[in-house]
């Protein structure tokens, strides 16, 4: 999935960036200092600020932060691309400040859920506007059961260096599409030590901090069905595992058949498979170097709950 990886790590970052609560700017009037009541009796925009600013993260680079927010309005500096389609409602901006000078911004918009193909409209308009698609840096090391993918994310470049552009597409039932736009104007992870790679470098991510490489690949839930708790991955250099409950009337041979569809996908061949009742396994032999073996266990523990579980393990001996 291109560029995942790095938008997980950029909005982690962006919070662990914001480290130091100094004022906030609604629409350009300042709030007052953290714990006290805002000048001009607006208490939701010290809140708004808090939530944005959090102050739990310490000081790591000795900066001052700010945000500014302005509803159904763009900031008028720095001025950005941001497509409108027709019948779009531009629910309101937010623009981060490093030391009096841009760090980031997002904007929200609500587009009629008639549109076609949002993302490929942000995509035709912004090209047009001298953006350009994300290089693919490679598959990411996230494996094992994620949630039900709920939008679509496009990231753009100008350059390897800042600004760095996102739209991400949320398209709920019946209610417009929600689009956010998210510019990265510095290196979200400025002042912090760390050395993520951006999005729009050739280069591959460095494993973090001697990170295994996933031999589980990401597993999807079948439409309607709601996993929770303990999802990704965990284990070590030898073995992997991902854990997670689902909330469904489907039973455990029909998830292990849903399921064991995308471990055949990502290359898995399945060695062995029984459904008995309540319970539903299968074993694997992974692709690539080493004598790796995977299994597949699903559990109808009540009448909509299961629990999954999947491992990868090499035979060392």
């Amino acid at each position: 999935m291109r560029g995942v990886v790095f938008v997980i790590a950029a909005i982690v970052a962006t919070a662990g960036v914001i480290v130091a609560y100094d004022r906030v700017r609604p629409a350009g009037e300042r709030a007052a200092s953290p714990g006290t009541a805002p000048q001009g009796g607006d208490p939701l925009a010290e809140l708004a600020g808090r939530l944005l600013l959090p102050s739990y993260y310490g000081q790591q680079d000795n900066a001052k932060y700010e945000v500014q927010l302005f509803p159904a309005a763009l900031p008028p500096d720095p001025k950005i691309d941001l497509p409108q389609p027709a019948g779009a409602r531009l629910v309101g901006s937010s623009l981060r400040l490093r030391n009096g000078a841009p760090a980031s911004l997002d904007a929200v918009l609500d587009v009629p859920a008639s549109t076609k193909d949002v993302a490929g409209l942000f995509e035709s308009e912004l090209t047009k506007l001298g953006w350009a698609l994300a290089p693919n840096r490679g598959p990411s090391n996230q494996g094992g059961f994620m949630p039900a993918i709920t939008g679509a994310n496009k990231m753009f470049c100008k350059g390897e260096n800042p600004p760095w552009y996102s739209i991400t597409v949320f398209t709920p039932p019946s209610a417009p599409i929600d689009v956010r736009a998210h510019i990265d104007f510095i290196h979200p992870a400025i002042g912090t030590g760390n050395t993520y790679v951006g999005p729009c470098s050739t280069q591959n991510q460095p494993p973090m901090g001697g990170m295994y490489m996933n031999k589980l690949p990401a597993l999807r839930p079948p439409d309607g069905v709601l996993l929770r708790g303990g999802m990704g991955s965990s284990g070590g250099n030898d073995r992997q595992t991902s854990e997670a409950n689902a909330t469904t009337t489907l039973s455990a041979s029909d998830l292990e058949t849903a399921f064991g569809q995308q471990l055949a996908a990502a290359g898995w061949t399945r060695v062995a498979r029984s459904a008995d009742g309540p319970v539903a396994w299968s074993t694997w032999k992974l692709p690539g170097e080493g004598d790796w073996r995977g299994v597949l266990f699903i559990n109808e523990t009540t009448a909509d709950r299961r629990s999954l579980t999947v491992r990868a393990e090499q035979n060392l001996n």
